[in-house]
């Protein structure tokens, strides 16, 4: 029908044009573009809503989030359908170039294998974005396994396109990629090794968004934004981005700080050094003394202390042990369900170490700095109540 409309209208313009002219070509793929660009448009048009409609009946805010590439999806899928009525329709439509008809086909195959590359790439980001909203917290590597979806999803596009324009089976051209392992696991080292080592990770929930680790070797102190197929991002505590090799992770030793996230408490293992020339009994006089600091009330009216101050040949330090405890246990911050006590260590060229040992109960780094530094500073302004001294090592005088 189109074939007699053209000639129709090329008699009556008195051209005695045959059915095969250029001309008449032309118009036909003028004509095929004209249809192919309404056919994107109405399928990219109607598809973004339906995305959008079947994602806000899963989750309301997943619409919003993945705006970008839903967008991205919508476009690559829309590209699918004119390519893919072009493919079957075209034989018959450049029926009198039997030569265009098979430069055509060729494209359009080369054309509509990008397309889908490309839209089963824009899929794969498109489902990590919404699996990331869900589960924000969640300790599967979804991003380094997207990444090799398509890397595999680029080397069958690849391998496809190639015997395309060859000419030749796919078959032919994968029989050819055994003579070039070697070549690719070089090529592919880190990700073939990437890939090992997210695997591993998620299996042995070693790492996970969120965690904060250290591993020094690499200048890395901070928490984890990114586990990705090739590489680790941390930031670190002063706002710098950190890039880990995933395998590196495996193959080297570095410290999580998970396990004091998910407990009740972060560590404060500190020592007080006293000056051993201040260790001593306390006669009468001095327990007297000691009662009688208004500091120390709550303390001397507790059961511990009242029987220590009943008992002969007590010393200072044994006494001041008990108050440091019993500061543990009347601390709103300190985690009694957790370690806690006070210990003496051995005894060195700076004197002997009393050591607090308990969990702060705020695990976060400013308020548990700030419990830490309140605590010893309230521990070292009530040494001398206890005729207690730490031990400060003096430098030496230069000679007057």
């Amino acid at each position: 029908m189109l074939d007699v409309w053209l000639q129709q209208a090329a008699f009556a313009a008195g051209l005695d044009w045959p059915v095969s002219h250029p001309a008449f070509l032309f118009i036909r793929v003028l004509l095929a573009f004209i249809v192919l660009a309404a056919l994107f448009t109405l399928a990219r048009r109607y598809l973004r809503p339906v995305l959008a409609h079947l994602l806000d009946r899963l989750d309301g805010k997943l619409e919003q989030e993945t705006e970008r590439d839903r967008r991205k999806l919508a476009s690559h899928l829309a590209h699918l359908v004119p390519a893919a009525v072009l493919i079957n329709s075209v034989a018959p439509y450049f029926n009198h170039w039997p030569d265009f008809v098979l430069l055509v086909d060729d494209a359009l195959w080369v054309y509509l294998y990008l397309v889908a590359g490309l839209a089963f790439a824009a899929l794969t980001n498109f489902v990590c974005r919404i699996y990331a909203t869900l589960y924000p917290a969640s300790n599967v590597p979804y991003l380094g396994l997207a990444q090799v979806l398509k890397l595999l999803d680029a080397i069958v596009i690849g391998i496809l396109i190639l015997s395309t324009l060859l000419g030749k089976s796919p078959v032919y051209l994968l029989s050819g990629l055994g003579a070039l392992t070697a070549v690719l696991l070089l090529v592919f080292k880190d990700t073939i090794l990437g890939l090992v080592a997210s695997v591993q990770l998620a299996t042995n929930k070693m790492v996970s968004l969120g965690d904060w680790i250290e591993m020094p070797k690499y200048g890395a102190d901070g928490s984890v934004i990114e586990v990705a197929l090739t590489t680790v991002k941390v930031q670190n505590w002063d706002n710098t981005i950190t890039t880990i090799p995933t395998y590196a992770l495996i193959a080297d030793s570095f410290k999580n700080w998970r396990g004091m996230q998910q407990s009740g408490g972060r560590r404060i293992k500190r020592a007080l050094k006293i000056d051993i020339h201040s260790i001593g009994f306390l006669d009468a006089q001095e327990k007297q003394q000691i009662s009688q600091q208004p500091e120390l009330q709550d303390f001397v009216q507790s059961d511990n202390a009242q029987q220590l101050l009943a008992t002969t040949q007590l010393t200072n330090v044994r006494l001041y042990r008990a108050y440091a405890e019993w500061l543990l246990r009347q601390h709103p911050k300190i985690n009694q369900n957790m370690t806690l006590m006070v210990r003496q260590l051995e005894s060195n060229e700076v004197g002997l170490p009393l050591e607090i040992y308990c969990f702060c109960a705020d695990k976060a780094w400013v308020n548990y700095e700030q419990v830490q530094a309140e605590l010893f500073d309230q521990l070292f302004a009530t040494l001398p109540l206890f005729t207690l001294s730490a031990f400060q090592r003096l430098g030496h005088r230069s000679p007057e």
